[in-house]
């Protein structure tokens, strides 16, 4: 049996075809990239239904298909007919045109948290909608469904309005308890029940390939379709989180921190517990919003001359920072491009860069970004039960292909990093949750031994030294960010 899998990540998305046993067969991808107007940032419905049938063709007409799952990111909401046209963009999840709902909700903060397992931010789905409802009266009105992206895609493969509760779990108006939308939680944002998807259990099957899809791409009809859940929650079921002591850390495009539990825990609110991709188990994440986004604009900003063919040669940057020694000669970077995340929730809060003299150079800028990235990710872990406390953490997504960086956060830690060399932990973990699903195995680790079998990993250890000059720069990361 060959699984197609679709990985939707934010700025592109692909689809990876498996063997029964976790080979992979087949792969292509399409960018997908975010429309940006002053403040807000967006994403284009028809895009990525082109994209997704674009990948779906490519793979189709070489290989056999028997089933289709689906792993997307998980608070981008948009509003569409009942025939699937959309009436707006996609409001992403980085756009704060929503926070001054979130300030008005606030104040009820202690009995959303016991509910949904997250204070309010701008991040969820519910305010994003709030906002569309507000603004965009007429085309709320005539909405048939106000949905997430991967309900969208599950939308246009299956024709069915369904969605999975790890991204119920995300929206702010799911009860993570009773696992169904929460009556009071719909009354305080303003929202319509019926215009929400309908939640489903994670790693189920939610329809059966039909319509437009099959006739443009090829696929025949009839296969399962299955959602595996967040893409953050399957990035740590294919990095391995298959019980409580573990951690994983994924650096995409934003860095988050999960670790696994097997009950709600409501404990510190300063952390999300949402459903996790394995049924009945729920992930505790602190994230950070911008990783791979704020190197990507050092980049952009500062080493325009090493770009080939719209891309940055990663090999030349880290000749150049690595020039840089630790501490980059005193230039301190706060990089919260998009403001804090879950440990502050501050939507306002923006990038700093302090310390800067005239003997520094863009080497020094490089590395006090990535150090600081690093010096987030770190705060991160140590607001989750247990914190570094751990035999070993295991890392995954685009940044950590960098091993400059991940000695960097090796050594910010203090405890041993593993890494794989298949970074795609999102589309292995998605993998899994089908083949447990399809029946091909019987439980979540013998299909996770499957998939990695053989896959070549990378240990970094840290320096004790170097761990010691990090916690300084740590604390004086969070002195600035408090101050500013």
């Amino acid at each position: 049996m060959n699984i197609l899998t679709f990985d939707i990540g934010t700025t592109s998305m692909r689809g990876i075809l498996y063997d029964k046993s976790g080979k992979q067969l087949a792969e292509a991808s399409e960018l997908t990239p975010l429309i940006y107007e002053g403040s807000y940032i967006e994403q284009d419905p028809l895009l990525l239904k082109k994209k997704l049938f674009a990948i779906a063709k490519t793979i189709v007409a070489d290989h056999e298909v028997d089933a289709i799952v689906l792993t997307a990111f998980r608070s981008a909401p948009a509003l569409f007919e009942k025939d699937g046209t959309p009436l707006s963009n996609f409001i992403m999840w980085q756009d704060t045109r929503n926070r001054s709902i979130c300030e008005q909700l606030s104040p009820l903060n202690p009995q959303i948290y016991e509910k949904t397992g997250s204070k309010v931010n701008a991040v969820f789905m519910a305010s994003k909608v709030t906002w569309l409802k507000r603004h965009c009266e007429k085309a709320y009105e005539k909405a048939y469904k106000a949905m997430v992206v991967p309900a969208y895609l599950l939308y246009l493969m299956t024709g069915q309005w369904n969605c999975d509760v790890t991204y119920g779990s995300r929206t702010g108006v799911m009860n993570i308890h009773t696992h169904e939308y929460d009556d009071s939680l719909l009354e305080l944002y303003d929202l319509d029940r019926e215009k929400l998807a309908d939640l489903k259990p994670v790693g189920s099957v939610v329809g059966f390939t039909c319509g437009e899809f099959i006739r443009e791409c090829g696929v025949r009809e009839g296969l399962p379709v299955i959602s595996s859940g967040g893409d953050q929650q399957n990035s740590a079921l294919g990095l391995g989180e298959l019980d409580s002591t573990s951690l994983v850390i994924n650096c995409g495009t934003g860095g988050f921190v999960i670790a696994l539990n097997d009950t709600p825990f409501l404990d510190n609110d300063a952390l999300i517990c949402n459903d996790a991709a394995i049924p009945g188990k729920y992930t505790l994440e602190s994230n950070v919003l911008a990783s791979a986004a704020a190197l990507n604009w050092v980049l952009r900003e500062f080493f325009s001359d090493i770009w080939n063919d719209g891309h940055p040669d990663f090999d030349a940057f880290h000749k150049i920072v690595m020039k840089s020694p630790l501490g980059s000669n005193g230039v301190l970077c706060v990089p919260l491009f998009q403001g804090c995340g879950s440990r502050d929730w501050n939507p306002d809060a923006r990038a700093s860069f302090t310390n800067i003299s005239l003997g520094n150079t863009r080497a020094d800028l490089g590395r006090a970004v990535l150090e600081g990235i690093a010096s987030e990710i770190a705060k991160s872990v140590s607001s989750l039960p247990g914190g570094t406390d751990r035999d070993v953490i295991y890392i995954g997504g685009g940044l950590t292909k960098s091993s400059f960086f991940d000695q960097i956060l090796c050594d910010m830690l203090g405890v041993p990093l593993l890494r794989y060399e298949d970074a795609q932990s999102t589309a292995i973990g998605s993998f899994i949750s089908a083949a447990v699903t399809l029946g091909l195995y019987p439980s979540y680790e013998e299909a996770f031994r499957s998939a990695r079998g053989c896959n070549k990993t990378y240990r970094y250890e840290p320096d004790a030294e170097a761990h010691e000059a990090y916690q300084k720069l740590i604390a004086r990361s969070e002195e600035v960010y408090k101050l500013l």
